[in-house]
């Protein structure tokens, strides 16, 4: 049906936009308060780490994963759902390039890289186990069940996710079929051993208005964090 296709499309072009939007009104409160003698990154360096919501979750092997996993190591996590037709696996491709370079220079034993899912019902721990490999074997994937919501909101809200999910509910229409219309923003979020939010690196943007990452960018914005926290 071209028609619904097509209204589909303007619909998701319209709130990624407005999402977009959003994401960098979130980052100009954080900038706010950013010390102007911090490192220059594409993104925003939060002094004085913000401390995260208690929260419940589950990873790709069905093991519980809360505010202790975030603990004594540092954390990069992306986020957005397995069925996104561009920028979710354009943005994991390209960690997975961050991580490579991390890995030859022997810089990756105290950073793992997380994939928070916005769409639990269709992203089981079973569809993360297949969809994370396909980028790296070490990426780690988050997701919770329905009884999880409230602590799951608290994880996103403490982070300043922004997404919205709308199903078509068609009739006759499996949980795996279900027509779904997902957006989010496109933003990183740097996890320190303390497990506070210690920084948020936001995405270039083409001409026609398509977020995107450069694993170059991320390198040279990460180590410069690192080396000012030491």
């Amino acid at each position: 049906m071209p028609g619904v296709a097509q209204h589909f499309k303007y619909r998701h072009a319209a709130m990624v936009i407005a999402l977009l939007f959003g994401g960098a009104i979130t980052l100009q409160n954080f900038s706010q308060r950013v010390d102007h003698r911090l490192p220059k990154i594409h993104g925003v360096i939060i002094p004085e780490a913000r401390a995260l919501s208690p929260f419940n979750l589950i990873d790709q092997n069905d093991k519980a994963f809360s505010n202790r996993q975030l603990t004594g190591k540092w954390h990069l996590l992306s986020y957005g759902y397995t069925y996104c037709p561009d920028v979710c696996h354009t943005t994991l491709s390209v960690l997975a390039k961050f991580a490579e370079q991390l890995k030859q220079e022997g810089l990756d034993n105290d950073l793992e890289i997380l994939f928070y899912t916005i769409d639990h019902r269709r992203d089981t721990p079973q569809r993360l186990q297949y969809y994370l490999p396909l980028f790296s074997e070490d990426f780690i994937g988050l997701t919770h069940r329905d009884n999880e919501q409230t602590a799951a909101s608290a994880f996103e809200d403490s982070l300043g996710m922004i997404s919205s999910i709308e199903s078509t509910n068609r009739e006759n229409i499996t949980t795996e079929e279900q027509v779904y219309l997902v957006s989010h923003d496109a933003i990183l979020y740097l996890i320190n051993p303390e497990g506070k939010l210690q920084a948020v690196l936001k995405p270039l943007i083409s001409k026609s208005g398509k977020a995107y990452f450069k694993a170059k960018l991320i390198y040279h914005d990460y180590r410069l964090i690192r080396q000012y926290f030491g």
